[in-house]
């Protein structure tokens, strides 16, 4: 379970370049693939097998919902970083959070993207209106607001 507490932000000047820069393609790789329906798999990025499965099986329906509520989905910049440390046990989590900008909806303000230390594993991706901080990690069959 991820909340507030197994959260600590990351510093400006402390923020993995490599990570960001990832988690970044990957959210306008995301977008792009949802703009041109092109359902096919993400090549050029890691992802933990959960979303890998994921999008196998619902990314068609995942990226026409996004349309259908979003319209045009724009990633402006980058809001905060946060290392999850929920246990030691499990590799270290960076959580990368963007303002975004909805064509249809001024409510979504973020979109978020996990990414594992090891080998910059994509763990998932969260369109929201708010910073996910205080709520458990996105599940994939969560209807409340884009998760994936």
């Amino acid at each position: 379970m991820f909340s507030q507490k197994y959260y600590s932000k990351i510093s400006n000047t402390k923020i993995n370049q490599n990570r960001l820069e990832i988690s970044k393609k990957f959210v306008n790789a995301y977008l792009n693939k949802c703009e041109n329906d092109d359902f096919t798999k993400f090549h050029e990025f890691t992802l933990s097998k959960r979303l890998e499965k994921f999008f196998s099986e619902k990314i068609e329906g995942s990226c026409k919902k996004s349309i259908e509520m979003y319209g045009k989905l724009t990633v402006l910049n980058l809001n905060s970083a946060y290392l999850n440390k929920y246990s030691k046990d499990y590799d270290p989590l960076d959580l990368y959070i963007f303002d975004a900008q909805s064509e249809k909806s001024q409510d979504i303000k973020y979109i978020s993207v996990w990414v594992y230390h090891d080998q910059n594993v994509i763990s998932g991706i969260w369109i929201s209106k708010e910073k996910p901080l205080g709520k458990s990690k996105p599940k994939d069959d969560d209807k409340k607001e884009s998760a994936l």
